[in-house]
């Protein structure tokens, strides 16, 4: 490699939002995916929960079995008479970042969203760190 050829990054500060590609010929697509937060009153959780597994479970996630391991323990605490947020929070934004190592995740990225936005609202604010890690607005 001579001089000219580092492809290194230097970041002064965030750059969220953003793409950095470094090497030849890479292409990339940046799409803007958001949600909407309400009050997450009328949110089935155990619906919702169920589309968000199916979903996932059809990436390409190196560590699918941790990841069906977490949506498993959400899916189980979703369905008592009095769930654990907590727990179930825990449980989805663990499943979350082992998605997001998912060759395919960006391809599937909105619909996932449309599941993870009624989940974060009935989870409540303090959780949309999960929407973060994924790279969805609110």
């Amino acid at each position: 490699m001579t001089a000219g050829d580092d492809r290194s990054v230097q970041v002064g500060d965030k750059i969220i939002g953003s793409a950095v590609i470094t090497g030849d010929h890479n292409t990339a697509v940046m799409r803007e995916i958001s949600v909407q937060l309400d009050s997450g009153k009328d949110v089935d959780v155990g619906a919702e929960l169920s589309a968000l597994r199916e979903l996932l479970q059809g990436l390409s996630a190196p560590d699918a079995g941790k990841m069906a391991r977490a949506l498993e323990d959400a899916e189980e605490e979703g369905a008592k008479a009095d769930p654990d947020k907590e727990e179930i929070g825990s449980a989805i934004e663990r499943a979350i970042k082992y998605a997001r190592k998912a060759s395919d995740f960006a391809a599937h990225a909105s619909k996932i969203a449309s599941h993870l936005g009624p989940l974060v609202s009935w989870l409540g604010s303090g959780w949309t760190r999960i929407l973060s890690s994924a790279g969805i607005a609110f």
